[in-house]
């Protein structure tokens, strides 16, 4: 008896399965205006701010020097990139700035349960704050990461995607540092070398930088264990995968 042909692999929903790509696309799309929203709620407190009213253009470049600012606007665009294509397979550049978006989102996270949390120039002045701090530093984190477990897109990430990924937090301490020495602002106390001096913010730095691969790698443990998605199937109840699996 001849053996029958072994149908390809595909993404494609196929009987009895939900369409998975749409549904990611949509998520992915709510996600980046999560983003958006808490985004432009902080600007809008901003400008109600003293540091605004005493120096506009000093208080933007304070409002842009935020961590948590800086993880939204790198969360907005590559969760606008899944919108377009929730399966995008993506080059070395793409996947690093995914999983930058996931180390970021989950530390920005944590962070809300430390003394560093928020915006500390206009905490407390208006809705809009308390609005943009709660979708910004809260929502925005929990659909970044609930968004990458349902619908990945996996497997995408490398031993070289998490060294790359360090490339946004090694430039976000840059830039704080560098401005921090002409201006004498600092956006979080740890990172305050005119205070507690260069040499331990430094050190604290590559702590931070060291616990940033931890998760880093955390997530590309999980990538190959967790599966192959898209695949059509409801979340986590699609069939085993084959090891090596990757669309890209």
């Amino acid at each position: 008896m001849s053996e029958l042909p072994v149908q390809a692999e595909t993404t494609r929903p196929a009987a009895g399965r939900y369409n998975e790509v749409l549904v990611a696309r949509v998520y992915h799309g709510v996600t980046a205006l999560a983003a958006a929203a808490g985004l432009v709620l902080e600007a809008a407190a901003m400008l109600g701010s003293p540091a605004y009213g005493a120096a506009p253009a000093h208080a933007w470049w304070n409002f842009l020097s935020y961590f948590s600012v800086q993880a939204g606007l790198l969360v907005l665009a590559v969760a606008a990139s899944l919108a377009v294509d929730s399966a995008r397979s993506g080059g070395r550049f793409w996947r690093a700035a995914r999983l930058a978006a996931l180390v970021a989102a989950a530390l920005v996270f944590l962070l809300q349960f430390t003394p560093y949390r928020g915006l500390a120039e206009f905490t407390g002045l208006n809705a809009a704050t308390v609005w943009g701090d709660r979708v910004l530093h809260y929502v925005v984190p929990i659909l970044v990461v609930a968004g990458w477990l349902m619908f990945g897109p996996r497997p995408r990430i490398r031993e070289s995607t998490a060294l790359w990924s360090l490339v946004f937090p090694v430039f976000w301490l840059l830039w704080t540092l560098v401005r921090g020495a002409a201006t004498d602002w600092y956006p979080y106390p740890p990172v305050d070398a005119a205070a507690a001096g260069l040499v331990p913010v430094l050190t604290a730095g590559v702590f931070v930088l060291l616990g940033w691969l931890g998760a880093a790698f955390l997530y590309l443990f999980l990538d190959r264990r967790m599966g192959r998605e898209p695949d059509g199937f409801l979340p986590g109840f699609g069939p085993a995968d084959r090891p090596g699996t990757d669309r890209g």
